[in-house]
């Protein structure tokens, strides 16, 4: 089911969307659609990678382990050398 949805924008947004639509062969519909679309999903993916981050650092000011930037290539180097990782 679709409904209608009235945004303001400036005109000079309004015509740039009209151009890209019409580049395109879409209507602004399409256009404001797609942008809306792409903007909720980086939001999605923004907040699931701040989530992330919030739990990694919880776990750190709980006592987890932590390795510095050498032990971790040093480790990334011992891998590569016995092929365990994927070209």
């Amino acid at each position: 089911m679709t409904v209608n949805l009235v945004v303001k924008i400036d005109s000079d947004l309004r015509r740039q969307a009209r151009a890209i639509a019409t580049m395109r062969g879409e209507t602004v519909s399409d256009v404001v659609r797609a942008a809306l679309a792409k903007y909720i999903q980086d939001s999605i993916e923004e907040s699931e990678d701040v989530r992330e981050t919030d739990a990694i650092m919880a776990s750190i000011k709980a006592g987890a382990s932590t390795h510095t930037p050498d032990e971790i290539w040093a480790r990334i180097a011992a891998l590569e050398a016995q092929g365990a990782l994927p070209d």
